[in-house]
């Protein structure tokens, strides 16, 4: 094994461990993560299969199959089970690249340019992060592209066939993904067999056809399948196409998705100039239709963010929520991680470096250059101070210290600890984290069974009182900030935590 793999797993416990920092100082209150919390472990609570307390039916709105693997890891260590699910995928993909690079006789400053400056580098840490969120599903794209890539590269039928399958079952939108990484792996193969045909002439090739058929088969029948939970009613892929044609005489629309489409070209600017540096130690031929190849699939999926973002357009987070958001940005990412890695493996045998300047300088600069176009395209990556809060273990400074007391948080640490884990739990948004091994409830009328305990503040900002929806009989017990309400079943299990 490389050494530079013991390094590897040492930064990936490193941001295991960050993870948990910034969830324990409550970085991850929006509702996404605890949702796939929910509906990974619902099936083993006897609720109903993907079932989650915010939309409902979540298997009606995406195919997010890979989750349910998660399910008795997050049953019984809550959102540490994501975060474990997430660094092991992350330290096998990486590793396995690292290992498979180096036995391909990859130059050593070619596989630590894409380690460092890609998989390792500031854009990869911004998105496994997942500011405010802290997971989704969809983040597990980048390890399965990078699997899925070297199954192919590897030449094994049975192992390329279960990447595969865990691209597409991670949601509908993967059997895009996987087209694209599989033409990638062909097309480099076509390259490298046939150095002096034009790239065009690859498009004539029978297997194109049929891999690119083939996978857009597999789409379909994910769309109708999606299709079919939904009784067929209007998609949401209908919606987003309506939204565009609605909005498609608008100036503002227009001018708003640019500057979105312009913001994720600036955060692919580190692998444009990972992919020229490469394309030059491969020869001016190579180089120039691998640059095409790449941006082919850039192209497509930017197309894809593009109708997926349209369908939140006009709400007031669009921005954040649209094609630099990390669970549509990761696309991009995945394939370009995909991408670079079948180069190397299929051609890194034949580089050489040409760059004039000490490599550690260009693969430097590329890594420190990612850092102000994430501030530039991310208003919500945190900033230095933010960062160094998070090493010292203080609560994330967004937060209204007058909702953290420390008499009411020992109570509710307390209260965490003492309800049975599955128990149902009305929280007010900063004291979500807290309750991650419970089903959690959100104001939206979707939960499965009435609260057991709700903690609001006294003052309530956001209305919760109105749609409290708790199991009567109840009693209320005032604490310094918060009106904590309790269903009769669970008055001793909350009368141990308060004295």
């Amino acid at each position: 094994m490389q050494r530079s793999t013991y390094w590897i797993g040492l930064f990936l416990l490193a941001f295991f461990a960050f993870k948990v920092l910034r969830f324990q100082t409550l970085a991850y209150t929006y509702n996404d993560m605890y949702a796939f919390l929910q509906m990974s472990c619902s099936w083993m609570d006897g609720r109903p299969f993907m079932y989650e307390n915010i939309w409902g039916y979540h298997h009606k709105i995406h195919n997010y199959y890979t989750v349910l693997l998660w399910g008795p890891l997050c049953r019984f260590f809550g959102v540490y089970g994501l975060f474990a699910v997430q660094t092991a995928l992350l330290l096998i993909s990486y590793g396995l690249v690292n290992e498979r690079l180096a036995r391909r006789s990859v130059p050593p400053w070619a596989r630590y340019a894409l380690l460092g400056t890609m998989l390792l580098g500031p854009v990869s840490f911004w998105l496994n992060d997942h500011p405010n969120i802290g997971w989704h599903t969809e983040l597990t794209y980048l390890p399965a592209a990078l699997l899925f890539a070297l199954a192919l590269s590897g030449a094994s039928r049975p192992a390329a066939i279960a990447a595969g399958l865990g691209v597409v079952l991670i949601k509908e939108d993967g059997a895009i993904l996987g087209a694209l990484i599989h033409l990638a792996y062909d097309g480099v193969r076509f390259m490298r067999d046939q150095p002096k045909r034009p790239l065009w002439q690859w498009l004539t090739q029978p297997r194109f056809w049929l891999i690119g058929l083939g996978w857009g088969c597999v789409f379909v029948l994910g769309m109708v399948w999606l299709g079919f939970k939904n009784n067929f009613a209007e998609p949401r892929l209908q919606q987003a196409l309506n939204l565009i044609g609605s909005g498609s005489g608008e100036l503002a629309f227009w001018r708003q998705m640019l500057i979105l489409v312009g913001q994720s070209v600036l955060l692919l600017l580190p692998v444009l100039g990972l992919l020229l540096w490469f394309g030059k130690a491969l020869g001016r031929g190579i180089g120039s239709k691998a640059l095409v190849m790449w941006l082919a699939g850039v192209a497509v999926l930017t197309g894809l963010n593009f109708v997926q973002s349209s369908l939140y357009y006009g709400q007031p987070l669009f921005s954040m929520v649209s094609l630099t958001w990390p669970p549509r940005f990761v696309l991009l990412w995945a394939f370009s991680a995909a991408f670079l890695t079948t180069l190397l493996y299929e051609l890194g045998g034949g580089f050489q470096s040409v760059v004039k300047w000490p490599v550690g300088l260009v693969g430097g600069g590329l890594f420190v250059l990612q850092l102000p176009l994430l501030y530039l395209a991310r208003p919500d990556f945190p900033t230095p101070r933010e960062w160094a809060a998070t090493v010292r273990g203080r609560y994330y400074a967004e937060k209204n210290p007058a909702y953290l007391q420390p008499g009411d948080l020992a109570i509710i640490r307390c209260l965490a600890d003492q309800l049975p884990p599955r128990s149902n739990v009305f929280a007010f948004d900063f004291l979500v984290p807290f309750f991650h091994r419970h089903y959690g409830i959100w104001p939206t009328g979707n939960q499965y069974c009435p609260a057991d305990v709700a903690l609001l503040p006294i003052d309530d900002p956001q209305g919760l009182r109105k749609v409290l929806p708790m199991r009567e009989p109840y009693e209320v017990i005032r604490l310094k900030a918060y009106n904590l309400y309790v269903s009769a079943p669970y008055k001793r299990a909350v009368k141990q935590c308060i004295r």
